[in-house]
């Protein structure tokens, strides 16, 4: 049957968006629905595709995709006779439409591409829209409608998105026009994360919002309480503004997600031009909102594990186990009842955030004396006095505190206790290295997609109990390390006390330095690209600069280890730094022989000193041990990518670090197997086109977050919000002075080198002062070049602070926003023992 090329609105059904684009499609939805459209028709791309090839337009269609739209001007192109019997049927309608309005009415022309107003893409602005219309315009109208599909800003969007090739067809929408009263543009989706509806409204026409260029007054409606607050001047009244509320809201539910609608007030009327979804949509996996959310979140604890915006594959891997064992037990362990009604993590912008009131409740019971150093980056401004606003637990000596934790830690003492930890470590270790042998094994042999799946959740629960192991190694580490401090800082000048605690546990042997050793070796040899790679490969292979899964280990991309070897600087003299460890420990053990209870303090500085230098290498070996799962479950996963392009759900196979872990799963679970299944359901067609959909959505979303965090990484990781709200703190006292945390003891004055990513790394010279976010365990070959290292994350115990005491590097950390303040070539002096940074003289 031949494809109509004119339908009148209320006749359009919702399925019928390839012949009349997206806003026609819910237009006629709408219309049906019973909400007040402006009554109108629809041309069809039918009529679009009779019209270019009816003037063979093609070829100079091809030749403005091929240059972007500037090689020839489309709407000259498109200024062509639209054919006898097109025109009498458009401007028969035109002549019935305008019968049934008051006379002298005009017309609005919209363009209504098949690529608009999608779930992932809005298309937003780049079709024309024509008001107050003369009927003698309308063909001329029409036809720029149609040659706006082809400008350069719409090929740019479209090849911006990957969707270039999707061969988009344009509609047009011919209506009454209505002179409003006032109009604008309703959003049932808060940016800003309140639950509520955000209404922008101006006198007049609602294209004043829509273009900005009218004085726009901004109204809040909350979703449940209906109480408004405005900002601006009095465009509605109260009631009109509970009028659009209550239709965008009525949309919303019709529709079945967020919408942006553009609507209008004639002569007490509401009428609706435009209705879209928010295209958030995949953004809000992203940045989530929550429910009332007025809380502070910190990006403390989980920035220095994921520098860069994580893919929802990689966070739903690990800010699951997170969340559970760093966050929701402790505080299960603590007697704390209300988890059920505290929101612990959430991403904003793709970072992971943690609510601030965590760390309260956890720091509440320590005296000042014990609080750890590092806790300084979990609360705004520093200050961990904040932790005492917690209304639990009320004393350490809480009954309910006391009772839980008994209660809890009695059965699994070896676990927790700091003097038993790092064994039941050792015997973890063991039994880790042979399952992920077995592992690596049945990586190779198995292809069917339950054998992967079943791999997959076999690292998983590997992760999660080494997890469980590992946050006790973690709090037994921010225990000794401070409290070594505070011992050497009774015993010793303050001038002396710095040096020492940094030098006592300098040297130790851990698999980050073990690493760069082996890496060092590797550029010595003389087939460093031969078995020499292979070598090492085999043993570090599994290394990543992130914890997320998205991006490959060493052994997936070995140019990431050629790179190093390129920028690599010469390793700490580790007979040095043994020497160093080994007179500093003399040295306190000699002031505390001389005083009156020197013998029992001593006998105490051993034990808390071995403590603290377990811990301290145990946080490094864990992560090196973590690491080679989650590289075993990135290959498992994208096995499961490759077998889910063959049977047509993915485009290609790292589509899946666009799913989350439960809906790869889900997926699995949905296909047939070789092996018999219960009940197995395939999925339908249109099931499949959604997942690719928004699989590509979140692609897109999360590419434009990376490089939206390249450009202004200070912006878009912000250490502290309220609510969705970055909140700013600021450690800049006089001009050109900060003050962070002293980390690793040293003065050094030279160029400041600002990096931000390992792609970065040939731009480091010998003897820069490296400024950054924060460090990865692989950027360990670096460190060899630098004279100082300052950071704006971290604390004593984060790996960029540990491994710049092994160097010997001058280190400041906790400095927010320095990367922005500073700039490439600056002139720093770097003091790591008052952690005060200087700037000399600018570029």
């Amino acid at each position: 049957m031949t494809a109509r090329r004119l339908l009148w609105l209320d006749e359009i059904a919702v399925d019928q968006r390839a012949l009349v684009g997206g806003k026609a499609a819910n237009l006629g939805d709408m219309l049906r629905a019973g909400f007040r459209v402006p009554p109108g028709f629809c041309v069809t791309t039918a009529a679009y595709r009779t019209f270019v090839e009816g003037n063979h337009l093609q070829e100079g269609i091809d030749m403005l995709i091929r240059a972007a739209g500037r090689a020839t001007d489309p709407y000259a192109l498109f200024a062509c006779p639209m054919g006898g019997a097109m025109e009498k049927e458009i401007l028969a309608a035109c002549r019935q439409l305008l019968d049934a309005l008051p006379a002298g009415s005009r017309l609005a022309v919209r363009s209504s591409a098949t690529t608009e107003d999608m779930p992932d893409a809005s298309f937003a602005g780049q079709g024309e829209t024509y008001l107050n219309v003369n009927p003698d315009q309308l063909l001329d109208r029409i036809r720029d409608c149609w040659a706006s599909l082809w400008t350069a800003r719409a090929i740019s969007y479209r090849r911006q998105r990957g969707d270039i090739l999707r061969a988009p067809e344009m509609a047009v929408v011919v209506q009454a026009m209505i002179p409003c009263d006032a109009g604008g543009v309703a959003f049932t989706l808060d940016p800003l994360g309140r639950e509520a509806v955000v209404i922008e409204a101006v006198r007049g026409l609602a294209e004043a919002v829509v273009q900005g260029t009218g004085e726009i007054t901004r109204y809040s409606v909350d979703r449940h309480s209906r109480a408004s607050s405005q900002e601006g001047n009095n465009v509605l009244t109260p009631d009109q503004v509970q009028l659009v509320a209550q239709v965008a809201l009525a949309l919303e539910a019709h529709f079945g997600g967020a919408q942006d609608v553009e609507w209008g007030l004639w002569n007490g009327e509401l009428y609706l031009f435009q209705c879209r979804p928010v295209t958030t949509e995949a953004e809000r996996f992203f940045t989530q909102v929550l429910p009332g959310d007025d809380h502070v979140w910190t990006g403390g604890y989980l920035n220095e594990r994921f520098p860069r915006p994580v893919s929802p594959l990689g966070w739903s891997v690990v800010g699951g186990l997170t969340e559970d064992l760093a966050f929701r037990d402790p505080l299960r362990y603590l007697g704390y009842r209300h988890l059920d009604r505290l929101p612990l993590t959430k991403l904003y912008r793709g970072h992971p955030y943690t609510n601030v009131a965590v760390f309260q409740i956890l720091y509440k019971v320590f005296p000042d004396a014990l609080v750890p150093d590092d806790a300084v980056r979990y609360f705004p401004g520093g200050d961990t006095s904040l932790r005492r606003q917690a209304s639990y637990p009320c004393c350490p000596v809480d009954p309910r505190l006391v009772a839980s934790m008994l209660c809890h830690f009695i059965h699994e003492p070896a676990n927790w206790s700091p003097l038993h930890n790092y064994r039941h470590w050792a015997r973890f270790a063991a039994r880790h290295e042979m399952a992920m042998a077995e592992i690596t094994q049945r990586l190779a042999d198995s292809a069917d997609l339950d054998d992967l799946w079943g791999i997959v959740e076999e690292a998983q629960r590997w992760s999660r109990e080494l997890l469980g192991i590992h946050r006790w190694s973690l709090m037994a580490a921010d225990l000794a390390v401070p409290l070594l401090g505070r011992l050497v800082r009774c015993w010793v000048s303050p001038e002396r006390q710095a040096e020492l605690s940094a030098r006592l546990v300098s040297g130790l042997p851990n698999k980050s330095l073990e690493l760069d050793q082996a890496l060092r070796r590797l550029a010595g040899s003389t087939d460093p690209k031969g078995r020499g790679l292979r070598d090492f490969l085999a043993e570090y292979g599994h290394r990543s600069f992130s914890l997320d899964i998205y991006y490959p280990a060493f052994a997936d991309e070995p140019e990431q280890v050629l790179r190093l070897l390129k920028v690599a600087g010469q390793g700490p003299d580790l007979d040095e730094r043994l020497a160093g460890r080994e007179s500093a420990e003399r040295e306190v053990r000699t002031v505390l022989v001389a005083r009156p209870l020197g013998r029992l303090e001593l006998l105490f500085f051993n034990k808390v000193l071995a403590l603290a230098r377990r811990y301290v290498t145990l946080r490094e070996d864990q992560r090196f041990a973590w690491q080679r799962t989650l590289t075993l479950m990135r290959r498992a996963f994208l096995r499961i990518g490759e077998r889910l392009v063959d049977i047509g759900l993915f485009a290609q196979a790292d589509d899946v670090f666009f799913t989350t872990f439960e809906e790869v799963g889900g997926l699995v679970l949905s296909e047939p197997s070789e092996a018999p299944r219960p009940q197995p359901t395939r999925l339908q067609p249109d099931i499949r086109l959604e997942i690719r959909q928004a699989v590509a959505a979140r692609r897109t979303t999360f590419e434009r977050l990376q490089r939206e965090f390249d450009l202004a990484p200070h912006l878009t990781y912000p250490p502290f919000l309220r609510g969705n709200r970055p909140l700013e703190v600021t450690s800049e006292g006089e001009a050109g002075r900060w003050q962070g945390v002293p980390v690793s003891p040293g003065l050094v004055r030279g160029p400041v080198r600002v990096v931000l990513a390992p792609g970065q790394f040939d731009r480091i010279a010998p003897g820069d002062i490296l400024v950054t976010r924060s460090t990865d365990p692989g950027w360990t070959p670096i460190f060899g070049r630098l004279a100082g290292l300052i950071m704006e994350r971290g604390g004593q115990l984060s790996h960029g602070s540990v491994v710049a005491r092994e160097y010997g590097l001058p280190a400041v950390v906790g400095i927010p926003r320095i990367t922005e303040h500073l700039r490439d070539d600056d002139l720093v002096l770097l003091d790591g023992l008052t952690g005060t940074i200087t700037l000399a003289s600018k570029k």
